[in-house]
């Protein structure tokens, strides 16, 4: 028989506004002056241990997450907003095997020719099945 002590509890962790500078987009200017992005991360994973626990070692580190993002945008300049957020979605899944989903959304802000719009988003949705 499982108790609730035996089972799996899988947790939605969110990290929001990643805050970051890069060189994505299909325009000369975007790829030479830069644009501004904000990125949500939410990772879902069996946890369960770090419930116990209450151990750093036990989760996902936020500051890992964070910096992945950060490494993703500085090392590879993207055309379209959606392969920026798939390139964070595979170096999460590959970097942490607890993972079991990920969602990543990246927000272009101020896109140059949409106007007078706030934001562009792109969300990706991955998990390891």
């Amino acid at each position: 028989m499982t108790t609730a002590d035996d089972r799996a509890t899988r947790v939605r962790v969110i990290i929001e506004r990643i805050r970051i500078t890069g060189t994505h987009g299909v325009y000369a200017e975007e790829r030479t002056e830069g644009n501004r992005f904000h990125v949500d991360v939410e990772i879902v994973a069996d946890l369960t241990s770090a419930l116990v626990s209450d151990q750093l070692e036990d989760t996902v580190d936020y500051e890992s997450v964070v910096r992945i993002v950060e490494k993703t945008n500085r090392l590879r300049s993207f055309n379209l907003i959606e392969s920026f957020a798939g390139a964070i979605s595979d170096e999460l899944l590959t970097r942490f095997p607890r993972i079991d989903e990920t969602v990543v959304r990246v927000r272009k802000v101020s896109p140059p020719g949409l106007g007078n719009v706030t934001c562009a988003v792109a969300e990706v949705r991955k998990s390891r099945e």
